[in-house]
């Protein structure tokens, strides 16, 4: 059974004025209606959000970020990071991160701040129109890969602990630690089931079946392909707001010292996986735009036994030619047999 915690509002905050002493806390703000983290103050409590989805940026725009110098030694923030209100869809998303950058050839940028950071979640209980991790196989409330987890409930929040490192950030606050009583364990069962259907809701629309990789594996050559280009204007928003996608470049930059940059890439752009002498596996549109889709959907689970999308929602959100991955998904899965 999980460690888990009431901790009351009074001695939340309480928690959170003690833990800023050590941490940097980037917490998930609004913004207009869109929440993005940033450093939290002391008198800013109160701005922080843990009920709402995902944020704009996912934690990779942190982990690796879209411009990084990787030629000298990697130089740690004055205080260690600590993220705040991270979903579930982006704890995910690190199960792909993480193998990528810090398998047998360990990244030492990724893997310093990965491993210099805390990760406290919370539960979404106000999906976006845009998200689907149901759909995927995940849910709106986190299981695993946090050092805490919050999730609301009445005046306070139910604390869950997920780690070593999480039980040591609750050390010497034993007297705001109550333990879940059976009404505290039902309320939270509630909610969390509330949420789910809230999420099954807004894709009531989009069926495709669980093993998507069956349909794709049949469908390379299909027509949808080429009618979701049309809108497409290849500015790579999906490849940049998603937050699996990790393909990068890197560029020596000629200067008085050698500086050697690693940016973001996207395999939507025309340049991408072009050789040296012009060629490129995918010239044409349709062929990259259908390459993400079996990246995400069937080389990563043939591969590395799991799928390369969340159910964030972000690719959808940024998308120009409003292509929607649920309508791209449901449609292969029409045109397969699959779905009816």
């Amino acid at each position: 059974m999980a460690e888990r915690y009431y901790v009351g509002k009074a001695h939340w905050l309480s928690i959170l004025h003690a833990w800023l002493e050590t941490y940097t806390i980037l917490a998930a703000q609004a913004e207009g209606d869109n929440l993005y983290y940033a450093p939290l103050i002391p008198t800013e409590l109160s701005h922080i959000v843990y009920d709402r989805a995902r944020s704009v940026q996912p934690l990779k725009t942190y982990l690796i970020p879209p411009l990084d110098e990787v030629s000298s030694d990697y130089k740690p923030p004055q205080k260690p990071w600590m993220f705040l209100g991270v979903k579930a869809c982006d704890l995910a998303a690190l199960s792909i991160l993480d193998p990528a950058f810090g398998g047998e050839f360990t990244d030492p940028f990724y893997a310093q701040r990965r491993h210099g950071s805390l990760i406290v979640s919370s539960d979404c209980t106000a999906p976006l129109s845009s998200c689907f991790c149901t759909r995927v196989g995940g849910q709106p409330y986190a299981i695993k890969g946090f050092d805490l987890n919050l999730s609301r409930i009445w005046d306070g929040f139910v604390v869950e602990v997920g780690s070593l490192k999480g039980r040591q950030l609750l050390d010497g606050h034993d007297e705001a630690l109550k333990e879940l009583v059976k009404e505290e364990a039902e309320t939270l069962l509630k909610i969390r089931d509330e949420a789910r259907q809230k999420v099954n809701r807004i894709n009531s629309d989009f069926v495709f079946p669980e093993a998507v990789y069956e349909v794709l594996a049949g469908q390379r050559e299909s027509a949808v392909w080429a009618d979701y280009v049309k809108t497409c204007v290849e500015c790579g928003a999906c490849n940049h707001a998603c937050s699996t996608c990790h393909c990068y470049y890197l560029d020596d930059v000629t200067r008085a010292d050698f500086v050697k940059l690693r940016g973001w890439d996207g395999c939507q752009y025309s340049g991408y996986a072009v050789t040296a002498g012009g060629g490129t596996p995918r010239p044409e549109l349709k062929e990259r735009f259908r390459n993400r889709y079996y990246c995400k959907f069937k080389y990563l689970p043939d591969n590395y036994s799991q799928k390369g999308c969340t159910g964030c929602g972000r690719c959808i959100d940024a998308c120009q030619g409003q292509i929607d991955m649920r309508r791209v998904l449901h449609d292969l899965s029409v045109k397969s047999g699959e779905v009816t």
